[in-house]
């Protein structure tokens, strides 16, 4: 049998959350509740629903290449000029493209750890050697450590913010520290896909884009907006960079009933400005029952909460799916003795609590 090149076989495969229909085989239990992937429980906007469709109607045609109307929407959205605006399979494909299109083979790509897995994949898969650098105590990147592993070799560096599996972002005051100390031979991506649920002071990326830093600005339509199955992510940068990763990308990544669901997603900005309040309210009253309860965690920016769990974290969730919901162990991520759990709407989290209430009794 022929061998893949020797970058492959240091790759792992990648370990989605546990799916509903896995769970439920596993527990014997029909009543389950997914909470181990940061999907929105809130679910997508009915017009995106209905714009998805409609669209299935031309599913004989291919879809746009780059939907115009959706990144000018975003582009005005966010202070950018539509050439600076491009849209992917997902975050996945664009957090990919980056080293694709810019790192050679022996290069360097520093990424942060514990984090997600995407960014050592994609430096294997460019031919990278991949560098981790650790997180800072409350779990956000630690940018310093970052500059610190940045050698001449560093072709590219992924930042997370809010980073996942911890939640936690770092500070505008990081971002500047980090710009101020990083090598012009060196692209930035960061990866903030958990951005919408940031409530306090955040770098301004958008104007670093608009400054033409070279730095690559990832989003998604998976989380707040609730098309994760779409497959809809998108980015910002300055033009020339997006230029080369257009040239890379495959021309139809993008299906046509993702295009129209993001559209129709952003013309609804009453029903997600609801679903952002909710999110919000439910992530507060979430790490403060675990406070009461004596639970450490991760003070979350994102729609998640991660929480220490005495003793096995697969052993805490498969407890939990015993009695209902799926939750995801960390030690996949690197960070053992944690689970993550998806914030969704408050009485969900009540019976979550309940069962987590039950499940520590259980283990102790």
């Amino acid at each position: 049998m022929i061998d893949p090149r020797p970058e492959v076989k240091e790759m792992t495969l990648y370990v989605p959350g546990m799916s509903l229909s896995e769970a439920r085989s596993d527990s014997g239990r029909h009543s389950m509740v997914k909470l181990a992937s940061n999907e929105s429980l809130w679910g997508p906007s009915p017009r995106a629903i209905e714009a998805a469709r409609r669209a299935l109607e031309a599913s004989n045609y291919y879809p746009m290449v780059q939907e115009a109307e959706l990144l000018e929407a975003l582009a005005h959205k966010h202070g950018l000029a539509r050439e600076q605006v491009m849209a992917g399979n997902g975050a996945d494909e664009i957090l990919r493209l980056a080293a694709e299109t810019y790192v050679r083979a022996g290069d360097e790509v520093v990424y942060p750890s514990p984090s997600f897995s995407a960014y050592r994949h994609s430096a294997l898969v460019a031919g990278a050697v991949p560098v981790a650098a650790g997180l800072a105590p409350n779990g956000a990147n630690d940018v310093d450590a970052v500059l610190q592993a940045i050698t001449p070799k560093t072709r590219l560096v992924y930042l997370c913010s809010p980073n996942n599996p911890t939640g936690t972002s770092f500070s505008r005051e990081d971002f500047e520290r980090y710009w101020a100390g990083v090598p012009d031979h060196v692209l930035t991506v960061v990866d903030s896909a958990y951005h919408e649920f940031n409530d306090g002071g955040v770098p301004d990326f958008a104007q670093a884009i608009a400054d033409g830093r070279s730095m690559v600005w990832v989003r998604t339509f998976s989380k707040l907006y609730g098309l994760a199955a779409l497959r809809i992510g998108w980015a910002a940068a300055p033009p020339e960079i997006i230029r080369n990763l257009l040239t890379v990308r495959e021309p139809f990544s993008v299906n046509s009933l993702g295009w129209a669901a993001a559209r129709a997603s952003l013309d609804d900005q009453a029903y997600f400005s609801r679903v952002l309040s909710e999110t919000l309210a439910a992530r507060r009253f979430l790490c403060q029952q675990l406070n009461q309860m004596g639970i450490t965690h991760f003070e979350s920016q994102a729609n998640f909460v991660t929480l220490a769990v005495p003793k096995s974290d697969e052993e805490m969730a498969r407890e939990l799916r015993c009695r209902g919901f799926v939750v995801r162990p960390t030690s996949s991520f690197g960070l053992p003795g944690y689970i993550r759990v998806t914030v969704a709407p408050i009485p969900i989290l009540e019976g979550f609590l309940s069962a987590l209430q039950l499940a520590l009794a259980s283990m102790t």
